[in-house]
């Protein structure tokens, strides 16, 4: 049975990096807030790039969607879009570098943070897939090699994507796998999650044009570690799971808020 469409006014606040998939041929991983519940909502599949210009939205844009709970996914908070139906009506801003304020994203974001031992506990019981975890204390952001090719499966997926879809520029296989380490209370043993945040395999692709490969990797690390580390930021990770993999959680984006306003 076919859910009902509703009408969703969501926040984004997850945007990962594409990636191959066999059901659905490139996706993101897209996630955010829904403005009426004010809980966590996962929109998939969204296939980012196929998204006529007027329909393609960023980070803290407001849209509006027809969405369906996609029931056959088994996780309750995720929701199929209608690709037509997207409208972004909104954006929450922080205000200027010399002005900064993030009072509005304040609001929605820090009343849903949670401790990731929570997040699992719930992600068992069926209660959730998606959540925001503050990171405490012993953080740590860490680049390690992958491979720089895609596998010769998702190579077949992207050449039948190029053959049969909308001409794109092939998709780029960022040869790094970032890492999260962290507390996320005082009790916490500690964490090391997965980040497949979309600004950070952006950067590196951005820096690796101009400076190299080698370089670029540094950039990622100086940026996640100094410019965005927890001595400057109040530092939040997005987290959600994997629809093979319903009770572990990676980071899906980061929230980092001046620590000084958060205070």
């Amino acid at each position: 049975m076919v859910a009902p469409a509703e009408t969703k006014r969501i926040l984004i606040t997850v945007k990962t990096y594409p990636n191959p998939s066999s059901t659905y041929e490139e996706t993101v991983c897209t996630a955010g807030i829904d403005l009426e519940t004010g809980q966590f909502i996962r929109l998939y599949p969204v296939r980012f790039r196929d998204l006529d210009y007027d329909k393609s939205f960023s980070k803290w844009d407001i849209v509006e969607a027809e969405v369906r709970h996609k029931g056959s996914d088994g996780r309750g908070d995720t929701y199929t879009p209608s690709p037509d139906s997207i409208k972004v009506v909104g954006h929450v801003d922080t205000g200027s570098r010399r002005h900064p304020d993030w009072k509005e994203r304040n609001t929605l974001v820090l009343p849903l943070v949670s401790t990731l031992e929570e997040l699992v506990a719930k992600a068992n019981k069926k209660e959730c897939s998606l959540g925001v975890v503050r990171l405490c204390a012993d953080v740590k952001f860490t680049a390690e090699p992958d491979d720089d090719e895609w596998t010769d499966d998702q190579k077949a997926i992207l050449s039948r994507e190029h053959l049969f879809g909308r001409p794109r520029t092939p998709l780029e296989k960022v040869p790094w796998k970032f890492h999260f380490s962290f507390k996320c209370s005082d009790e916490c043993s500690g964490h090391r999650l997965q980040v497949f945040d979309w600004e950070a395999y952006q950067l590196y692709r951005q820096q690796a044009v101009k400076k190299g490969a080698e370089q670029a990797v540094k950039d990622v690390l100086f940026k996640y570690n100094e410019q965005m580390g927890f001595a400057r930021r109040d530092l939040h990770l997005f987290v959600g799971t994997h629809f093979l993999r319903q009770e572990q959680f990676t980071g899906i984006g980061v929230y980092y808020p001046p620590r000084v306003l958060a205070e």
